[in-house]
């Protein structure tokens, strides 16, 4: 199923075994054999599946409601997406903590799906910043270590600061070069 359908079926689908193999699929990276876990319902289960989403980066938040709604489950994961850096969040409730959870996160993987698919490529402020944050490291690094004495007095560890310094003045370059293509338009002879 397309990005789409996955996160429609993640936030509908009732939580049975169809559903708990893609959560074993897709967000626990394991390949189902014979009954899934019953993240929906055992606890310890749960606990694995909050801790797997923690190695991939998602921070989890559980929050007991009561209203005249009745008593409910709220869980909120979070991350930071990376392909825009910005911190993203999905909120979920259901009945009880295992099924919030566990519905968060086959949410949360189909988001992650769906932010891949419709990315766009970097602009060109973003070639700029990769070249600025370069320059600045370039500038720290020839001016912390230049002229201190321990370089003068030490062969084996000068020689080596300046195959750094050559690695990092050839990354700089390379990533100007790069920026400066990202804003050209077509060359000459390439129009047909």
């Amino acid at each position: 199923m397309n990005p789409e359908e996955g996160l429609e079926y993640a936030r509908e689908a009732p939580l049975d075994r169809d559903y708990l193999v893609l959560i074993e699929t897709l967000v626990m990276d394991q390949i189902p054999l014979g009954t899934p876990s019953a993240y929906a319902e055992d606890w310890e289960e749960t606990e694995r599946l909050i801790a797997r989403l923690a190695d991939r980066g998602v921070g989890t938040r559980i929050e007991h409601l009561f209203d005249e709604q009745g008593m409910r489950w709220r869980v909120y994961l979070d991350w930071q997406d990376p392909i825009s850096f910005e911190w993203q969040m999905v909120e979920q409730e259901e009945q009880s903590a295992a099924r919030a959870v566990t519905r968060a996160a086959l949410v949360w993987y189909y988001q992650q799906e769906l932010s891949t698919a419709n990315s766009q490529p970097p602009d060109p402020w973003s070639y700029f910043e990769v070249v600025e944050r370069l320059s600045m490291i370039r500038e720290l690094f020839n001016r912390s270590l230049e002229e201190h004495p321990v370089l003068s007095a030490e062969a084996e560890l000068q020689k080596r600061y300046r195959e750094a310094q050559e690695k990092i003045n050839a990354l700089y370059e390379l990533a100007g070069q790069i920026f400066d293509q990202r804003l050209d338009g077509p060359k000459p002879g390439t129009m047909h």
